[in-house]
């Protein structure tokens, strides 16, 4: 069970982001290896794949197999944000600075969602790259460092450059993020997926997003 888990946080970590380095250090345009964002709905499913209709309308067929990694979305609260809890979000910087106060100034983002974080995937994908939700979208990991009001601070290294604050509106999903398993996998439900291609020119998915309770993943 222990090799399993830590399989999963490799997984999470390396192949889902890999983003393990700062965020003044990484590329703005996504690595080669990092795979590609499905988002859509299952239309059929089988032991060993699952066809999925895209929200572009196309019908695509991810391979998978038993170490497939399940990430779960349920409803949070953010009354639940504390400082140095492990939170995530994708955003969009703004035309303006956040209002919290620190030697230097910094831009303010707006979330398109917020996640917290459960313990067991502290550190995953730390960091703050692009990501391709919206053209102009980003999405950051690290734990809270400051508060002031619905703005906060996701710091993911030493320095001041190493964080990202993003304004938590009331508007956007707070959602708590927490592993899961295939037996939540089903024809009908919306999904984000990862999947890489194989030398056949063939999808293998690598890692599978699914809501609870009506969630759909907002990633």
């Amino acid at each position: 069970m222990v090799r399993a888990f830590c399989y999963h946080l490799a997984v999470v970590s390396f192949i889902i982001w890999a983003s393990s380095v700062p965020a003044y250090a990484q590329k703005v345009t996504p690595s080669e290896n990092e795979p590609d964002h499905i988002r859509g709905q299952i239309m059929e499913l089988t032991d060993s794949a699952m066809v999925v209709k895209t929200k572009e309308g196309d019908t695509l067929e991810l391979a998978h197999d038993e170490n497939l990694t399940v990430i779960t979305l349920q409803k949070g609260s953010f009354t639940k944000v504390d400082f140095g809890v492990y939170v995530g979000s994708v955003a969009v910087k703004l035309d303006e600075y956040s209002p919290i106060v620190r030697d230097s100034l910094s831009w303010l983002h707006r979330g398109y969602e917020f996640r917290i974080i459960d313990e067991e995937l502290r550190g995953v994908a730390v960091g703050h790259k692009k990501w391709d939700l919206t053209s102009e979208s980003v999405i950051a990991h690290g734990w809270v460092d400051d508060i002031e009001g619905r703005v906060l601070s996701i710091k993911y290294g030493p320095t001041e450059q190493e964080e990202t604050d993003v304004e938590v509106g009331r508007e956007i999903p707070v959602l708590r993020m927490g592993l899961g398993d295939k037996s939540l996998l089903k024809s009908g439900i919306p999904i984000f997926a990862g999947a890489q291609k194989n030398g056949d020119g063939k999808y293998e998915a690598v890692f599978v997003f699914v809501g609870k309770d009506g969630i759909i993943p907002p990633l």
